[in-house]
């Protein structure tokens, strides 16, 4: 029987912080959720709906979902494969155990537990680069957490082996699918201007604009990066060459380490977003990302967690907090990169590079209900003087209480209801043995 009334969840007794564009924070407050999973109305104290069921959060926290805007979440698979090493060594010990492994069910059982870890701690949305992109997909479906993802290019074979011609035919066909109402499939993903030639890349520029594709790339991540681009690309840096090939002005850039002045004005003239992913870079020690001077340039700065087995853990909450930290210490400046800065940086910044921030990234009238209650009662979030310096520098993963995509709970009392755990986690740990096997085996 078809339900008379509009409204679904009425969240009442809630903290909210909103991140709209002046930083509300609604104290009482109460959501309305829709059954079409939008927010219907939003404000302080009791607000009239019909709603069929009342969540007290208990003056809780009540926040937008984090957005992690560069992952490679099937690389579960491989967390703590190659620590302790530069990134070029991380890669020569990584790609080949991919080659090995990877097939379609192993990725989508590691993206599966990515899937879990992530909504877990929070995460509503994430933008994926990583093979068999399909197998992705799929456990988005199951999940119900938002994925974007598209082709990764690289000029070797790696685990997808397919001579160019019949990998542009492929690629093509991906992008002529019908895409859902968050355009999830538009994407390209090159994996860098170290690993491509110029003319792969123009081809590719080619390809994003005939399908009005997004780019996925990395760019200015290490010295050594640095260092191989000049000397493949005639001096220049990767952001030169994504401009000269035609892909920055499409382009969402992981890492953005070694930016000089130059390429920030270029990121900033083409409207490219910067994806910041700390915990991988201090871990490989990469460097330090000029957040500051991209702020200052305007250029739009979202947080990542790179792939789990680089950054060991995907958690946007360590982000959020070494991002404020080591700024600060750089800038031997306290006042810089402020708690409502990072909060943004962690949210409606990442939906903005997803070119969504008119459907998700903040809670207001009209957009989807994605968001997250903490836990009213944690110690570490007591007392909270002010919700953004708490979600800033003491939220952690185990705070989070319920997740809710689209107006539906994914994670109740901190229990994934659409991921079986147990199930994912035995099929991983078979898989670890494989992958150990693969590497020995050198």
């Amino acid at each position: 029987m078809a339900t008379t009334s509009a409204d679904r969840i009425a969240i009442v007794n809630a903290q909210i912080v909103t991140v709209d564009k002046t930083a509300t924070v609604i104290d009482n407050g109460t959501i309305v959720v829709k059954h079409d999973g939008s927010i219907g109305k939003i404000g302080a104290g009791r607000i009239d709906h019909d709603a069929t069921e009342v969540v007290d959060a208990g003056g809780a926290i009540v926040m937008p979902g984090l957005i992690n805007a560069h992952t490679h979440l099937g690389m579960t698979l491989f967390r703590g494969l190659g620590d302790d090493m530069s990134l070029e060594a991380f890669l020569a010990r990584l790609m080949p155990a991919e080659i090995r492994v990877l097939d379609y069910d192993a990725v989508h059982s590691g993206t599966e537990l990515a899937a879990l870890e992530s909504l877990l701690g929070g995460i509503t949305t994430s933008l994926d680069m990583y093979y068999m992109p399909d197998a992705a997909l799929k456990v988005a479906e199951s999940s119900r957490m938002r994925l974007q993802t598209g082709t990764t290019f690289l000029e070797s074979d790696g685990p997808e082996p397919m001579k160019w011609p019949d990998r542009l035919a492929w690629v093509s066909k991906w992008l002529e699918q019908p895409r859902d109402n968050m355009g999830s499939t538009g994407w390209v993903a090159p994996h860098s201007t170290y690993l491509l030639g110029e003319d792969h890349l123009r081809v590719i520029a080619e390809l994003a604009a005939r399908y009005e594709a997004r780019v996925h790339v990395h760019a200015a991540e290490t010295v050594g990066e640095m260092k191989l681009v000049a000397d493949r690309h005639g001096g220049r840096t990767p952001i030169q060459v994504l401009r000269d090939t035609g892909l920055l002005g499409r382009a969402v850039l992981a890492h953005g380490v070694h930016l000089t002045d130059d390429d920030i004005k270029l990121i900033a003239d083409a409207s490219a977003s910067v994806v910041h992913c700390p915990a991988s870079n201090f871990k490989l020690a990469s460097g330090i990302a000029r957040l500051i001077d991209l702020q200052e340039a305007g250029v739009n700065i979202a947080l990542g967690t790179d792939g789990p087995a680089s950054g060991n853990d995907i958690d946007l909450w360590i982000a959020i907090r070494l991002a404020g930290y080591m700024q600060k210490t750089m800038a031997a400046n306290p006042e810089v990169l402020p708690a409502r800065d990072l909060v943004r940086m962690a949210t409606i910044n990442g939906a903005k590079a997803l070119q969504l921030d008119h459907v998700i990234g903040s809670l207001e009238v009209g957009k989807r209900a994605d968001l997250i209650m903490l836990d009213p009662d944690s110690p570490s979030l007591t007392p909270n003087f002010d919700p953004h310096t708490t979600i800033a520098t003491s939220v952690t993963r185990a705070d989070v209480v319920n997740v809710m995509i689209d107006g539906e709970f994914v994670v109740r009392d901190r229990e994934c209801l659409t991921i079986d755990k147990q199930q994912v986690v035995r099929k991983v740990a078979a898989l670890g043995k494989r992958v150990l096997a693969s590497v020995d085996g050198d």
